[in-house]
């Protein structure tokens, strides 16, 4: 992935510089304490989390350095707020509230933010947030994805099910769900610039089937003895008949999220007549895909454990809190699901990548609003 150039970046702070002197010279150089901190606010779903990253390597938290080192050159704090989960969806699924009201167990519930449960949806993230701030007008950045929990990813890479259904279902969560929640963010935060982090494909050609195979397995939880049943070369000669189906539908899945996001964004865009919302999208190439050598995504480790830094954190949350639910609402809570739950998640490098392609979208719009103060 392609930095911002150094070249680049001093032409948008040159921008930036050269606004502030002729319209308010203290925006970017005058005194620290005269300034209002720059509010963020991060909300969705696991993607905008960061599954399985370290704080400093998600990429809001990189963004956030950017802003407050390089943008304000550290004369400008950055007051971040994140009510993002993994899990989170748009909406409350009716059956899914229907057993947590039943149980007497709160929707709005904060578990861990690891812990792959719908709730809070996003929709409640939203009024959480909005509370939180005596002067929502102050919010300046919002960075928020959403739509995949509700496809589900087990569903996109399903080989048995309808390309068409699939197709249904993008249009549905990542237009039909997306649009009026971009337009309640503004409503919410009228002054903020909303950053839509699209998704990417899972698996591409580039992707060995022996690692989908295993990773399945593993996944699903199947006993360590029937592996090498299941993936050998002879059964893997079964698995390629599906290959092709499920690559496929990967890109379904990307095209379609991406082009039904930025219909979303469009239309508040034009409801506001102004650029409010902007999508960026993962710049992950083909051979960034799920397994691959230069892999941008979090796969399966050795002996069937997690790869990424918190899985031991997983390993502590998820079985005693899904547990408690399951036995409350009889709803099925996979732990082992939650275990598992980075795999497909940007891993360090593509956390990067991404925090570049927000940095490449953000600076002339910054430009153009310092230069509008």
């Amino acid at each position: 992935m392609k930095n911002v150039s150094r070249r680049d970046f001093l032409l948008g702070i040159g921008a930036l510089a050269g606004a502030a002197v002729c319209s308010r010279p203290y925006f970017l150089f005058g005194n620290v304490n005269e300034l209002a901190p720059f509010e963020f606010l991060v909300l969705g779903d696991s993607l905008v989390w960061g599954q399985g990253l370290q704080e400093e390597q998600k990429f809001y938290r990189l963004t956030k350095t950017w802003l407050r080192d390089e943008v304000f050159a550290g004369r400008r704090s950055i007051n971040l707020n994140i009510f993002a989960h993994s899990g989170s969806t748009i909406q409350l699924d009716s059956r899914e509230e229907k057993a947590l009201l039943g149980a007497e167990r709160d929707p709005n519930e904060n578990l861990h933010p690891e812990i792959n449960v719908s709730f809070p949806v996003i929709n409640a993230q939203l009024a959480q947030a909005r509370k939180a701030y005596e002067r929502p007008e102050d919010v300046q950045l919002i960075m928020l994805s959403g739509g995949i929990p509700e496809v589900g990813v087990s569903n996109i890479l399903n080989p048995f099910q309808d390309n068409e259904k699939l197709s249904e279902d993008i249009r549905k969560y990542c237009f039909g769900h997306m649009s009026p929640l971009l337009a309640e963010t503004h409503d919410a935060f009228p002054n903020a610039r909303i950053v839509v982090i699209g998704y990417y494909p899972i698996i591409t050609k580039h992707t060995p089937m022996k690692r989908i195979v295993n990773d399945v397995l593993e996944l699903y939880n199947w006993p360590g003895w029937t592996k090498p049943l299941l993936n050998n070369p002879a059964k893997r000669i079964l698995w390629r008949r599906f290959r092709g189906k499920m690559i496929k539908r990967s890109r379904i899945w990307a095209e379609g999220s991406t082009a039904e996001l930025g219909r979303a964004v469009d239309v508040l865009n034009e409801s506001t007549g102004s650029e409010t919302a902007i999508l960026v999208v993962p710049p992950f190439a083909e051979k960034n895909a799920y397994g691959t050598k230069d892999s941008y995504l979090f796969k399966v480790a050795k002996k069937g454990r997690a790869a990424d830094p918190l899985r031991e954190v997983r390993g502590e949350e998820c079985r005693p809190a899904l547990s408690e639910l399951r036995r409350d609402t009889d709803l099925k809570y996979r732990t082992r699901v939650c275990e598992l739950a980075s795999i497909g998640h940007p891993n360090e490098k593509g956390s990067a990548a991404i925090a570049d392609a927000v940095k490449h979208a953000l600076l002339p719009l910054l430009a153009k609003e310092v230069s509008n103060l």
